[in-house]
Parts: structure tokens; sequence; C-alpha cells
């Protein structure tokens, strides 16, 4: 300990005595680590750790898949039930199921009316989740009886937003869709699953749902018993889904069970990806910081070996010099750790205020973001890493002395030659190499964000205004209802001055709507487990024509299309080719979903281009158009064009609908633009980071391979002095100079296209519109690149061509 304390007040001091090397060093150190520590910070608050759970890790989603089909599906209610019984892998099972309501007259006092999501969920889904009340308590198995569910359980970010968090809300009533319940508790901040959940309700099934395979309309989640591994238990479903295929092949043959854990349901499959290519780039970032100041410290490093021989020539051990040099580089990455905390904490504080409110609520984790212990603890460890990494190279080079010729009075002259050049040669070129794959990593997801960013841009989505409404079911409880009310709202949309017209869609293009329905073909039996899919999308007669969907054949829908006649579907090419591959589908019945959303049979009578619903999906679905007048949704998106600002239009909107109806609210009223920029921003959170850290990487570059070309300036003054004395002409000496340049960056370049040429196959992956060989992204960066790598050559080349011979020749 004595020893460690000697070495850190040695450390400090001729950390003192160099303020100029340590405020560069402190400066670039701060700026990698608190890049990396503020992605740290979001990847563990969204990624790792998004819920607050204990063993989160064995809480697994169970879903049911068709066999030889990726596609996972919602589970059957009886299914769950024999799952239920029958599994021991599992110390629960769980169920819960979304709905939309709308807030009714009972809740004004928290707020005007609103459309809501609640979940349905069964009792044990809380203790699955080994989440208790904050205020109040969760509902029990009692109140999960037909006819004794009206109770409900507030979730933290509504009961904040709706009754600004009144701790005596517990009793008091809200009605939903003109049912009044009465709130029993909240639940803590770090439930937040599922995150769109504005309050949860008990799931109360009555026999008829409990006895049905068909209808696969339910979330199952589990908790697995300790000492069972998730291999183990999905052997097991699978058997259990195996037994249930023998007893009823005419619903579960061909089915099985997919489990998988809680967290990939959370995020997806692509989230951790991007969050990974983000804190990739930014450990890059840090590598590059460290290879800036290994250069620095390989330039201080000569100056001090004649120190260093002295204490050598003294007794001191090589051993006791390595730990003292790579003391100061620790206490360099310590203090950069402290500055970097300012920086992450400033990061954080940018990425949390530029998020808005209406995205974050439905990221699970997002109020988690915070510089918590373990980002300490990230910070630590990265600052003792890169204090080794950027000194022991540095350190080791240092120890090489010769201490003959280090005592020597001239010794400096030849103090920067041999291995010290080759290593400081090395780290620009390494430099060089990793801000090419950043620039062009960059670059390329700048133009797959433009490419996605400019997808709805046939849309017009800047001139459209877009909102939803839901028609409660307790007073819209028939189709005629529900068909009059759409009818009468788009009438008056219509009328309305600065609209050019209003329709009605179930989704938006682009809107990341891709679950399937179940599509049957009339005449064409199914073999059990077969299984036909294809979107369902309710719309109005002119929805195609304001969305600029082409017709191909037959006819669209018109106002004959009503419930008095036969109901018809328009389907897209990519239906047809699926479906109908060699004969016309004009004519043909189709009819979609099964048990009770299961629609009449519905004639086909046109054919229109395909269409992406998803923003992520490459590969098209199979979509089935349905007319609002015939089948009405129980909730629909509107999209009404204006001539100028659409949401200029939204006051005379909602002033037009209340005349309907002034109960129902308008949720989500934004323009298509705003809307798209809403599912993009998480995407463009990532694509700026990688923008950021590529210009940092660059600028470092730029300042590494200027150190290098300066010091070798320095290091060549006499030989030089010595050309230029004997005749050689400064251009020579300043192509000499720009030589090793272009060297160095040649050598830096091409490593860095090889790395960017991999990095560009996993954004291509990841991303429209990006092609992994791009080449105007490669040969526009790279010529950028190696034209502020030479420019930053040019000074000291420039200097190199302008010394005295008599100068350099005077004795040192």
């Amino acid at each position: 300990m004595h020893a460690l304390l000697q070495d850190l007040r040695y450390a400090v001091r001729q950390l003192r005595h160099s303020p100029g090397f340590t405020l560069a060093a402190v400066l670039s150190l701060a700026i990698g680590i608190g890049a990396n520590t503020a992605g740290y910070s979001v990847a563990d608050a969204i990624v790792m750790r998004p819920l607050a759970v204990p063993d989160l890790d064995r809480v697994l989603t169970v879903q049911e898949q068709q066999n030889h089909s990726d596609d996972l599906k919602p589970v059957a209610l009886a299914n769950y039930e024999d799952w239920r019984q029958q599994s021991r892998s599992f110390e629960e099972l769980a169920v819960h199921s979304p709905a939309d309501m709308s807030l009714g007259e009972s809740g004004k006092g928290a707020g005007d009316a609103a459309h809501i999501e609640v979940e349905y969920a069964s009792p044990n889904f809380f203790s699955v989740m080994r989440s208790n009340a904050l205020i109040g308590r969760v509902f029990g198995a009692n109140e999960a009886k037909p006819g004794r569910e009206s109770v409900a359980v507030l979730s933290y970010y509504f009961w904040k937003q709706r009754f600004n968090g009144d701790a005596g809300v517990v009793g008091r009533t809200v009605e939903l869709d003109e049912h009044a319940y009465t709130i029993i508790g909240v639940l803590p901040k770090a439930m937040e699953y599922p995150a769109s959940a504005d309050l949860f309700l008990p799931f109360a099934p009555n026999a008829a749902q409990l006895a049905n395979r068909g209808s696969h309309d339910y979330q199952v989640i589990g908790r697995l018993r300790k000492g069972v591994t998730k291999a183990e238990a999905q052997a097991e479903m699978t058997l259990v889904a195996g037994g249930l295929a023998r007893a009823y092949p005419a619903t579960n043959q061909g089915w099985s069970v997919k489990i998988e854990p809680l967290l990939i349901s959370i995020n997806g499959y692509k989230t951790p990806l991007y969050f990974g290519m983000m804190r990739g780039a930014t450990l890059f970032v840090l590598l590059v910081v460290c290879l800036n100041i290994a250069n620095l410290q390989l330039a201080r490093g000569i100056a001090r070996r004649p120190e260093i021989a002295m204490r050598v020539a003294m007794g001191a051990s090589r051993w006791r010099l390595m730990r003292q040099l790579l003391t100061e580089s620790i206490v360099l990455g310590l203090l950069g750790a402290a500055c970097g905390l300012i920086v992450a904490q400033a990061d954080l504080h940018w990425t949390l205020i530029s998020m808005p409110a209406q995205v974050a609520r439905y990221i699970a984790g997002w109020s988690n973001i915070s510089l918590n212990s373990h980002a300490l603890i990230y910070s630590l460890l990265l600052a003792v890493g890169a204090g080794i990494v950027s000194g022991l190279a540095p350190a080791i080079s240092a120890l090489r002395v010769n201490l003959v010729d280090q005592l020597k009075s001239g010794s400096r002259a030849i103090a920067g030659a041999g291995r010290t050049r080759w290593l400081r040669n090395f780290f620009a070129a390494a430099q060089i190499a990793l801000a090419v794959t950043l620039v062009i990593g960059a670059a390329l997801m700048a133009k797959g964000m433009g490419s996605m960013v400019h997808m709805a841009d046939r849309y017009n989505p800047s001139q459209m205004l877009t909102f939803s409404v839901h028609l409660p079911a307790a007073r819209y409880d028939t189709p005629e209802k529900q068909a009059a009310w759409y009818a009468a709202s788009l009438e008056k949309l219509r009328a309305l001055p600065g609209v050019k017209q209003a329709e009605l869609t179930a989704t938006l293009p682009l809107s990341n709507y891709d679950v399937p329905d179940d599509c049957q073909i009339e005449n064409r039996p199914l073999a059990p487990g077969s299984f036909q899919s294809a979107l369902r999308l309710p719309v109005s007669d002119g929805y195609f024509s304001e969305l600029h969907i082409a017709l191909f054949s037959g006819r669209s829908f018109n106002a004959s299309d009503d419930l008095r006649s036969q109901p018809v579907a328009v389907v897209s090419r990519g239906f047809v080719t699926r479906y109908f591959p060699a004969e016309n589908p004009l004519g043909h019945h189709i009819r979609m979903g099964a048990g009770k959303n299961q629609t009449a049979w519905l004639t086909i009578v046109g054919v229109v281009e395909e269409t992406d619903y998803s923003l992520w999906e490459r590969a098209h679905t199979a979509e089935v158009y349905m007319s609002t007048a015939q089948i009405p949704p129980q909730a629909a998106v509107f999209a009404v064009m204006s001539d100028g600002d659409p949401l200029a239009l939204a006051p005379a909107a909602r002033g037009a609908l209340s005349e309907l109806d002034s109960t129902l609210p308008m949720d989500r009223v934004e323009s298509y633009s705003q809307f798209m920029h809403e599912n993009l921003i998480g995407l463009m959170f990532v694509a700026r980071g990688l923008d950021i850290d590529g210009a940092i990487a660059l600028l470092l570059a730029a300042i590494g391979i200027f150190g290098v070309m300066a010091n070798l300036v320095a290091e060549r003054t006499r030989e030089i002095g010595v050309r230029l004395a004997m005749g050689a002409r400064r251009e020579d000496v300043m192509r000499m100079i720009l030589r090793r340049a272009a060297w160095l960056t040649g050598s830096g370049v091409g490593i860095g296209l090889l790395l960017a040429f991999a990095l560009a196959h996993g954004v291509a992956n990841l991303l429209y519109g990006v092609s992994p060989d791009d080449p105007v992204i490669f040969t526009g960066i790279t010529a950028a690149i190696i034209a502020i790598a030479l420019g930053s050559s040019w000074l000291p080349a420039r200097r190199a061509a302008r010394i005295d011979p008599m100068v350099a020749l005077r004795d040192e």
C-alpha cells in the first residue's frame, strides 16, 4: 500500500508538470468514456433491465406456432388452461389480453374523456411479475369471475397523468365503455409491462371462452421453476402440444408451442442489435482516443528516456518502472472518467428531453435511464482499461533504453528512432482505419434513415391529418350503429373547409401493422394443421385513391357496398400471387378471422398493388381489404387530406365529430409525417449517435496523423538540415514528409475499407435503402478522409520545408 501511494503521488506530480499533455489526454478520455457510459446507461435501462422484476431471465412468453412457420401467434384460451394443468416446468402461467376503451364521464375528475389502453389480466399475472401495488392492492382470484370483475388497478403513468398522483385515488370509480370500475390499487413505477397499458382489469372468462381452441387471442407469460432450464421447459411444452394435437386434431394438429424470454417480447430482435451497433461504435471511439493518447505518451516517453535511464542506473527495476508508468496512465483514465461522467450526464439529459413524451411512455425502461451504480462501475472499468490500453505499449517502449546512449549529451537525436517510430506509425494508421469504418457506417446509416423517412412521401404525409376513434361497445353494439356513425363522421369531415378528402382505415401504411389474420377460401378445405393468413384491413371507399394505391383489375369499393348488399373484398397482388397463382381471383369467396371475429363470406371484386404496412419486414404480406360500410370495426384511423397545414384542421375536426357524439375522444391527433417521425425516432437516435461517433473519430484521426508528422519533423530536423545544406530542394523535403503521410493514410484507409465493408453488410440487413457496396458512400468518404489526413500533414511538411539549415545544424 505504501508503494502504491508513492506511485500515485509521483504520477500526480508528473501529470501536473505536463499540463498541456494532461489536459489533452483527460479531455479526450472524457469524450470517449462519457459517450460509452451514456450509451451503456441507455442500453442497461432499455435492453438489459427494462423491468425491475426479480430473476427477469426466468420470465418467459409462451406462444403458439404453426409447424414449419416462423410466425408466432397469441394463444387459444382452452390450450392455455391445459398447459396450466399439465406443465411442471413453470411455477405459474398467467394470461393477459389488451383492449381499447373510452374513459367516460365518471373519469372527468381526472381529466377529459379519452381513449385508453386496458390490459385484462389473470390475478396471478402480478405474482409472475413479482409486482405488488404501490398504493392499495392488486385484484385476487375471487374478483376474476364473471359479474365480480368491476375493479381496476392503475398503471403508475396513468395515475400520474390522469389523477395527478393523488394518493387518495383508491376507492374512486372510473367509467370505461359506460361501465363503472372501482380503483383498488396503483402499480409501482417499475412495473412497465405491457408498456402501453393504462390500467389493468381482471380477466374473467366465461365457459365458452374457456372451451375455445380456435381463437388465438391471448398472451401468456410464465415463470420457470428453479432448476428448470428454458430448453427443458421447451421440450416439455412441445410434448404437451403434441398431446393436445392428438386429442383435438381439428384445431390443434400442426400447431406447436414456442417459449422465449420476456425480454424478446419487450424489445424484439432488432432493438438489441441497434443498441449493440451504437455501443460498438462508441467503443471504437474510445479505442481511437486510446490510440491518440498512446501516441502522445510515446512522444512524452522519448523526452523522459534520460530520466528513466538515470533511474535504471540507480537500481530501479524495470517492473518497478513499468508499474509507475502504468499508474500514470490509469490515473489519467480515472481523471478522464471523472470528467466523462459530466459528459455522460449531459448526453443522457439531452437524450431524455429529445424523446417525445408520447413515444417515451411506450418504451419499457425509459423512465429508468440514469447514471446508476451499474453505469459508475462500467465507467470505472473503462477508465482502468483505457489507462492500460493507452499506456502499455508506450511504457514498454520507454523501458527499452540503452543506458550508454541515453546518458550521452546528444541522445535526443536518436531518441525517436526504430521501434518507437514504428509504434507511432501503427497507432496513426489504426486511428485512420477505425475512423474510416465509423464514418462509412454512419453515412450508410444516415442514407438508410433518409430512405425510410421518405418511404411515405407518395402519400403526402405533410398534408395528412391522422387520428383514431374507438367506439364503445356498450353504446355502439351493432354493426348498424357503427356503420352509421362512421358514415356520418366522414360526411362531416369532408364538408369542412380545407379538407380535400377524408377516409377510414384500420391502420396506415408503414405503421408496423404486421399481424396476419386467418383466411379461408371457399371450396378449398385446409388439411388439419394447415394455415392461411393475410392482413385484415377495413377501409372506406375512397381509401385507395387518397393513398394512391393503384387498382389492377376489377373494381374498388363504392356507395352501393353497404350492410344490405353482398360483402365484398379487394385483395393485393401479393394475395393473388400466394393463393391464386394461376387463376383469376375475381368472383371467388373468402372469409377472414376465426371464432367470434370471423367475417361472412366476401366476394373478391378487385385487385390492387401491394402496400407496405410494416417498416421493418422486407417481405410483402398478403392483404385483404374490406369495406367499413359493410364490416365496420370497433376502432378506426381517420386520414384527412388537407390543402395546407393538417394540424390547423384538428379543432374543426374535433368540433365536427363532437356534434355526433361529444363523449368520443380523438386519440393521437397528429400529421402523418409526425406519425412517421415517431415510428423512426428510435432509429434516428442510433443514427445520430453513429454520426457523432464518426465525426469524433475522424477529428481524432486527423489530430493523430498531424501529431505523428509533427514529431517526425522534430526528430529529423538535423537530417533535414543536412539535406538542405547539401543541395536538396525544399519541394523535395515537402514531398518526403507527405509521402510518409500518404503511406500511413493508405495503410489505414485500406484496413478501414475492409472493416467498413463487413459493417456495411450488417447495416444493410437492418435498414431499407442500404447497399453494402454503395459506390458513392465508399468513394466519397474515402476521398474525404484521404484529403483530411493529407491536409493534417500539410503544416508539418510545410514547416519541414522552411527549416533553416544553419539553425538545424547547431549543437543541441
